[in-house]
């Protein structure tokens, strides 16, 4: 999956740790928009904690609806190789190509050193 460009929406708590929701615009057919969740890290960049695609229909889920099953934590199956074990490699760059995305990486620590 390969970012094609990628927006800071607004902070959250996923799984109750402060995190700064993405919107991801990828060349994914499967998943051509996704939101990924990213939290402050201790070595002062961000952990990647989760990638989540929403399969509601726009015309009709308007108001962004995260309450629903339409939201579907995709972050184990993107990340998955062959021996069912995560591809940190893969899941590294996908991060570094969010983060470096516009000004996602400073809009985050902006936004998340706020949510402290």
């Amino acid at each position: 999956m390969q970012v094609v460009e990628a927006h800071v929406r607004r902070a959250v708590r996923w799984g109750g740790i402060p995190c700064g929701e993405v919107e991801v615009t990828t060349d994914e057919a499967g998943a051509p928009v996704v939101l990924a969740f990213f939290s402050l890290s201790k070595d002062n960049d961000f952990d990647l904690q989760a990638i989540v695609r929403n399969d509601a229909d726009t015309e009709t889920d308007w108001f962004d609806n995260n309450m629903h099953q339409a939201f579907q934590d995709m972050t184990v199956d993107v990340f998955q190789n062959v021996n069912m074990k995560t591809d940190w490699g893969a899941r590294e760059s996908f991060k570094e190509q969010v983060l470096s995305s516009g000004k996602v990486r400073e809009e985050l620590k902006r936004l998340l050193e706020k949510a402290d």
